[in-house]
């Protein structure tokens, strides 16, 4: 199989913004080391900040020109880093044997699996906490009624 260039675009929302803007970098410095892989061209973006945030937040992005070895290889850095876009430059047309093709999605159903299963743990545990907070409103809500009482119960005696 030919090599695969491609462009990608990996975005970061974070504080300060040279603090940002190094992080990508080390990040991008990081897609490179992996296998396969090859940074043939790189523009790291001033970070902006971000309008009508809560706190003071700034984001950036970074325009990656990669050649991956294979397809697995890009399907790594799809996975692992999760870039934003994906504009794949060459070849025109690509061949995959079934083997790569079963690799790749297999891949794929792991890490959807994975994603899977990190969703119903927070589902149940946000169905746990809700519970738990329902339970001890139940009980504020039980003891400021106690109190109520008590205090109607005193300005009775008081009044007599």
């Amino acid at each position: 199989m030919e090599k695969i260039n491609a462009i990608l675009i990996f975005e970061m929302l974070g504080r300060p913004a040279n603090y940002l803007k190094e992080t990508l970098g080390k990040f991008i410095d990081r897609v490179g080391k992996e296998e396969g892989v090859e940074i043939l061209n790189k523009k790291l973006h001033d970070p902006k900040k971000v309008e009508d945030a809560k706190q003071e937040l700034f984001t950036t992005f970074a325009e990656v020109e990669i050649e991956f070895r294979n397809l697995t290889s890009l399907f790594k850095i799809i996975f692992v880093y999760m870039p934003s876009h994906i504009e794949i430059v060459t070849p025109k047309e690509i061949g995959i044997k079934n083997f790569d093709l079963g690799t790749i999605t297999n891949d794929l159903a792991r890490k959807l699996h994975q994603y899977d299963e990190i969703a119903k743990k927070l589902v149940i545990e946000k169905q746990i906490l809700q519970k738990q907070l329902q339970q001890l409103q139940s009980q504020i809500s039980l003891k400021t009624e106690k109190k109520k009482s008590k205090t109607k119960t005193r300005k009775k005696s008081r009044s007599r």
